[in-house]
């Protein structure tokens, strides 16, 4: 319904403008003046352009890079995710597997390893009694 809803308007529109190009006297009003279309290479007088800096993804290097820029950036910008507390590796591992149950996230079991890896590297912490 909203499909039809939208392709009547959309018609409606192209009869009210004419389709862009066509204009007759006969249905112009006295407030209305013909559409002026510029050429594809015409340039406007006052028109300012800005170049906007690229914004890389951050995502370091580490071993298991791959694996987490493959599932998790599909759902989490890399900035948001390395920018978390440094967790143990307890605590990452919990996070990637609350992930794949609670969310549904397509990540195999040596995927979740590797990925976990990668963030015990990149942004883990050391606990007491608990290699990094």
């Amino acid at each position: 319904m909203r499909c039809f809803a939208a392709l009547v308007l959309a018609a409606s529109l192209a009869v009210n403008i004419g389709c862009g190009s066509r204009s007759s006297a006969a249905t112009m009003t006295a407030h209305t003046e013909p559409t002026r279309v510029l050429s594809p290479t015409a340039t406007l007088t006052g028109v300012h352009r800005i170049s906007l800096p690229h914004d890389q993804a951050f995502a370091p290097p580490g071993p298991g890079r791959e694996a987490f820029v493959t599932a998790c950036v599909v759902c989490h910008s890399p900035r948001y995710i390395t920018s978390q507390p440094q967790f143990s590796r307890a605590v990452w591992k919990g996070i990637v597997q609350k992930m794949i149950d609670a969310y549904g996230a397509h990540i195999a079991a040596t995927q979740a390893a590797e990925i976990v890896e990668y963030l015990v590297a990149t942004n883990g912490a050391n606990s007491i009694g608990e290699e990094r």
